[in-house]
């Protein structure tokens, strides 16, 4: 998936020597030093030249999408207890196909890239990350859900989209856009969509595909699931926005999914993933290894987005 390098190459500063030495002995110093700054560079150099060849090969077959839509999805996961958890989310959008996934890497790559002399991260990102990726291919309406643990793949439904929506005249302005409002009753909730045809192509959050344009608003009626509309995110320099359907998916048998998401969602983590050799089995830098720790399956849900 989305995975874009970043090589901070650290200088080796020069101590400076104590009035006692002599001039003989700081000049060794200094010589030894620069000869480990220049190593130290040229290490950091064959990193760099090898993980962009390892990039390059990664996303050889993948698409690139002409641009992103950013939402924060808000979901009231824990009715009893009035637990609320936020995500921010991208779809990438292109010609022939869709991609929902978390904008977490993505937003903290470019807050980075914009922000190198700064700590901390993106104060605009609610640092949650589900890794679960929903492609969509309009022409053909398939629909294909798959999730990462680690560096796993998992494919857990392919099928045609169905969605029977009811497309009404009522009309609002989301950003700068003019959409149109459909409707649907879908996983036991009624929901709310609304819709532009001013972006190219189409796309949509999660399943909601199927309508003519791109989505950019949608919730259910009781407003306990949502997606809003966070801007467009567009190509950068040095980032591009890549749609990559994996090469392959796990050989754990489907069934066994469920017990495998749970371990890495709540389970200790460290520990398991040191004494599992799980993190021994994929080598390189792709696809990028995901833990769903931080995302909604690590969640006590009560109040399921399908009931």
């Amino acid at each position: 998936m989305k995975k874009t390098i970043i090589t901070s190459v650290f200088a080796l500063a020069v101590a400076i020597a104590a009035s006692a030495q002599q001039p003989g002995e700081r000049h060794g110093q200094h010589q030894g030093r620069g000869q480990q700054g220049g190593d130290r560079e040229a290490q950091a150099k064959e990193m760099q030249a090898k993980a962009k060849a390892e990039a390059d090969a990664y996303y050889a077959n993948a698409d690139t999408a002409e641009y992103g839509v950013r939402y924060r999805l808000k979901y009231l996961f824990n009715k009893e207890n009035n637990l609320t958890f936020e995500e921010d989310r991208v779809v990438l959008i292109a010609p022939k196909v869709a991609l929902d996934m978390s904008y977490e890497g993505i937003g903290e790559v470019r807050w980075k890239m914009q922000n190198k002399d700064k700590q901390g991260g993106d104060p605009s990102l609610a640092y949650h990350l589900t890794p679960s990726y929903y492609f969509y291919y309009p022409e053909t309406g398939r629909c294909v859900n798959t999730y990462r643990i680690i560096a796993d793949e998992f494919k857990l439904k392919d099928a045609p989209c169905d969605n029977k929506w009811n497309i009404s005249d009522e009309e609002k302005t989301v950003g700068e856009y003019k959409c149109k409002k459909a409707t649907i009753s879908k996983g036991g909730r009624d929901w709310t969509a609304w819709f532009t045809t001013d972006l190219p192509h189409r796309g949509a959050p999660r399943e909601f595909n199927g309508l003519p344009g791109v989505v950019l608003e949608v919730a259910d009626a009781d407003n306990e699931v949502g997606w809003t509309f966070n801007g467009l995110v567009n190509h950068i320099e040095g980032d591009a926005l890549f749609i990559k359907y994996p090469d392959q998916f796990s050989d754990i048998p489907l069934e066994k999914f469920p017990k495998v998401l749970r371990i890495f969602s709540i389970g200790d983590e460290s520990n398991y993933l040191q004494t599992s050799g799980v993190m021994d089995k994929h080598k390189g830098q792709f696809p990028k290894r995901y833990r769903p720790s931080t995302g909604i399956d690590a969640c006590v849900i009560d109040n399921p987005i399908e009931r």
